[in-house]
């Protein structure tokens, strides 16, 4: 018989419990994305349970299997989870490492990357599923722009050490708190507040393909001859950006240029304005009123090659073009 805790985190807010595997997995693919459990060993009943409650564009989760498990849910897409083990472990395969997750640790998985997991027969685990949009508006406002790339983290965090100290005592917290007092997580202020300033520690305290640009936008250290280049970009989005003019606008090397931009953007020139272009034409689509054609807005916006417009912006927000005009 596997351990679980004595008290199980928000046991008010039981949303599904089973003990067929089957059910329960086909459950979670409507509660989270679609996935693949497989039960590992012959031995143990599965007694399988999902506690949940939302505060607006992040959720509070408690979630255990009761047998030995494998689960492949490929990529996530539209959401991160911050998972906290309570009893037991994970082993993760994510970001093209192997950890595993147990007390004393927690795991940030990010949308855009494929993971793989084994659960224990006695893992429990506290999790915070946070809106990926959520997650990247709040990077555009701490840097100012849109951003270019998806956000990814390092996948572990020792919660031994600061700051991942921080992220676990903010996490209790939450937990706590609406074991208290659920009604204060019903005010909409509230969960705002809460919701930022638990997105802006993770970015800021855990690692990221971003905490280069959001270190140098902290302290307004962001060179002249970045700006001057961002400027002009921003000011021609619409047309033809060649990177001899982008440069020609800095008024340094292209060498000088190039690293600029991975310092303090964190990814190229022509890179940054292919996704700035995403960004104007998932505006466009978000606003846009019928007739208005996919197809029409992406050529708009310099997109010729339509296939493979569709398909750079699926792995930039998690949706094709079509859903976005369609909402």
């Amino acid at each position: 018989m596997f351990a679980v805790p004595l008290v199980r985190p928000l046991s008010t807010r039981v949303s599904y419990q089973s003990i067929r595997l089957d059910d329960f997995s086909s459950y979670l693919s409507g509660a989270y994305c679609t996935h693949r459990v497989f039960k590992r060993g012959r031995g143990g009943a599965v007694d399988a349970r999902h506690h949940r409650v939302s505060l607006g564009n992040i959720s509070l989760n408690y979630l255990q299997y009761g047998a030995e498990v494998e689960i492949d849910p490929g990529l996530f897409e539209t959401f991160y989870m911050l998972e906290l083990p309570v009893s037991g472990w994970v082993d993760l395969d994510h970001c093209g490492k192997t950890v595993r997750n147990q007390t004393g640790f927690a795991t940030i998985l990010s949308p855009t990357e494929p993971v793989r997991s084994i659960w224990s027969q006695d893992c429990g685990q506290r999790m915070i599923k946070i809106s990926r949009a959520t997650v990247e508006r709040q990077v555009g406002r701490m840097l100012g722009r849109a951003i270019t790339e998806p956000v990814v983290f390092d996948t572990l965090i020792d919660l031994s050490r600061e700051p991942g100290g921080s992220i676990v005592r903010l996490c209790n917290f939450l937990f706590d708190q609406y074991e208290m007092d659920p009604g204060l997580f019903g005010e909409r202020r509230v969960s705002e507040e809460i919701e930022n300033a638990l997105i802006t520690l993770l970015l800021l305290g855990q690692p990221n393909n971003y905490s280069g640009p959001l270190a140098a936008s902290n302290s307004g250290a962001v060179p002249r001859h970045v700006r001057r280049a961002l400027d002009y970009i921003e000011q021609n989005l619409r047309e033809e950006i060649s990177i001899e003019a982008v440069i020609e606008a800095s008024a340094v090397s292209a060498r000088a240029l190039y690293a600029g931009f991975e310092r303090f953007v964190g990814t190229p020139p022509q890179l940054y304005i292919r996704n700035r272009r995403l960004d104007g034409v998932r505006g466009a689509l978000s606003e846009a009123c019928a007739p208005t054609t996919v197809s029409e807005l992406a050529l708009e916006w310099g997109f010729t090659h339509l296939g493979r417009f569709s398909s750079e912006y699926r792995r930039r927000f998690g949706e094709l073009p079509s859903d976005t005009l369609r909402r």
